[in-house]
This record gives structure tokens, C-alpha cells and sequence, in this order.
């Protein structure tokens, strides 16, 4: 019997370990409770017998904890990669749903837009349908900055996405927005003609939307914003992308469901295109109706 018990402890590094231990365990309470009677026995008064019986517990407690982890060294070792791994493992496998939820998260803190904005992340541009906790749904709106009707595409973004790539919210106001227009020139044409021109009817077509729009984004201005030095007149700039290449730059208040409406009538009187009509469709209605997410 001890033969086997011996040859058992040589081939079986858990047993032997297990029995170091045990035998750890035992000198370590034989000596608390000669230490606790010697205290027990001392001249000490009780506060004091108190602490020390206190000190001693817990001594004994360190002892056998740091005895466990020397004893156990390798084992705890194994558990420890394996554990490892597995999170490793789990990490990779759910990187992208842990990214969703916080680009969510992210998204419901920084309050960079809501349901029925109209966007531009990561090359897609559209207004908000649906905002998700793994996902956001936008109503494809194009093609190109300058053309600004539904497309009848809807595109689902994961919301990871807002980790990585800034957002621009077209919609800063519910009711009207600053919207720019881009008319390219050659370097050679009368671009001070073009300009008083364009500005002009501008000025005309947007009369009645210089103080709504006043109003509305003051309204929709975070605190602190000095809402006064944004002008909402219709103005228009000179920029030379390249050479021989003018372009005019028009901004201009509009309602945020007509810009482009209002964009194209501009644009064809501009061109002296007679077949203006002011009744023309508008962008759409809002995408959703209800309260803002």
C-alpha cells in the first residue's frame, strides 16, 4: 500500500501537489493555534489579546494564500492561458457586435443626430429612418452633394461605423438650413457679372426666408452658440479650385425639405431657363413622423 501510495506521488504531479499543499495547511493552523493559546495565556488586557488574534488570522490567511499560489504555480498558469484565450477568442468573435453597441452608445451621448436628419457618414448620405442599438437605416439621398432627392435605396449602417468616421448633420434645424450651391466658371468669363447676378436671385427667390430661418436655427443652436453672427442672407464667394477655373459659391436659408427645389429654381434662372416652376416637388416629406429618437 505504501509502495503504490509513493509511486502514485511520483508519477502524479496534482496528487504531489495536492499533498504539499494539505501538509502546508496543517502546519499553518498548528502554529496559529499555538500562537492564539500562548496569547491566550499572556498578561496581555483583551483589547490588545483581540488584536493579535486578529493579526495572527489574518498572517495565516496571507501565509496559506501565497502557499497556494507557489504550490499551485503551474496549474494556476495552465488555467490562466486557457482562460485567456477563451476571452481572446470571445473578443474576436464579438469585435464587431461590441463596436455597434458602442458606436450607439457614442451616437446617444454625443447626440450627433436623430430620426428624420438628414446625414453624411462614411461616403453615405441620406435621411435617418431608423436608429438601432446595432444598427441605423438611412434613406439613400443623391447622387452627389448637389442633388438632393431620394434615391429609393435604403441602406443599413452598423453603427460602428461612427467610431471611425466623423458625421455630418445637414439638418442643424428641423424647419430651415444654410444650404451652399457650386456654379464653375472658366477662368476667363465675367465672373463679376455672373456673381452680382447670381446673387440677385438669390436675394429674390429667398426674401421670405431670411428671418424664419433666423428664427429657427437661434431656436436650434446649442447654448453658448452666439446664434447672432450667423447670417442667414443669401451670400455669395469666389474660390479657384485650379487654375483657369472660377467657381461661385452661393449660400442661401431654405426650408430643409425643399433645398433642392430651391437649389434648382436658382440654378435655372440663373441660366436664363424660362420654364421656372415654383410648384415643383419638393425633397420629400420627412422620412418618419413621431417623436425624434
Amino acid at each position: 500500500m505504501k509502495t503504490k501510495l509513493l509511486a502514485v506521488l511520483r508519477d502524479n504531479e496534482l496528487a504531489r501537489d495536492g499533498l504539499v499543499f494539505l501538509l502546508l495547511v496543517v502546519v499553518v493552523l498548528v502554529l496559529r493555534s499555538a500562537v492564539l493559546r500562548a496569547i491566550g495565556r499572556s498578561k496581555l488586557d483583551v483589547d490588545d489579546q483581540l488584536r493579535w488574534r486578529t493579526q495572527v488570522r489574518n498572517i495565516a490567511i496571507i501565509v496559506l494564500g501565497l502557499g497556494a499560489v507557489v504550490v499551485w504555480a503551474k496549474e494556476l498558469h495552465t488555467a490562466a492561458i486557457s482562460v485567456a484565450a477563451v476571452a481572446a477568442a470571445l473578443v474576436l468573435a464579438t469585435k464587431e457586435f461590441i463596436m455597434c453597441l458602442m458606436g450607439s452608445t457614442l451616437r446617444a451621448s454625443g447626440g450627433g443626430f436623430r430620426v428624420g436628419d438628414r446625414i453624411e457618414v462614411a461616403g453615405v448620405r441620406g435621411d435617418v429612418l431608423d436608429i438601432g442599438p446595432l444598427t441605423t437605416a438611412v434613406l439613400e439621398v443623391g447622387p452627389g452633394q448637389s442633388i438632393h432627392q431620394r434615391t429609393g435605396r435604403k441602406i443599413t449602417l452598423p453603427n460602428s461605423v461612427f467610431l471611425t468616421h466623423p458625421v455630418t448633420n445637414e439638418t442643424m434645424s428641423d424647419e430651415f438650413v444654410l444650404h451652399v450651391l457650386r456654379v464653375p466658371l472658366t477662368a476667363d468669363a465675367d465672373w463679376r457679372t455672373a456673381r452680382d447676378k447670381l446673387a440677385s436671385i438669390a436675394t429674390e427667390r429667398c426674401a421670405r426666408y431670411v428671418d424664419d430661418a433666423r428664427r429657427a436655427l437661434a431656436k436650434a443652436s446649442p447654448g453658448g452658440v452666439k446664434t447672432h453672427l450667423i447670417s442667414t442672407e443669401p451670400a455669395v464667394y469666389l474660390e479657384v479650385p485650379e487654375p483657369n477655373r472660377v467657381e461661385l459659391l452661393l449660400r442661401f436659408p431654405a426650408p430643409a425639405r425643399q433645398r433642392g427645389r430651391v437649389a434648382q429654381q436658382i440654378l435655372r434662372r440663373f441660366l436664363d431657363d424660362p420654364a421656372v416652376d415654383d410648384d415643383e416637388p419638393s425633397d420629400g416629406p420627412p422620412p418618419v413622423s413621431g417623436s425624434h429618437a
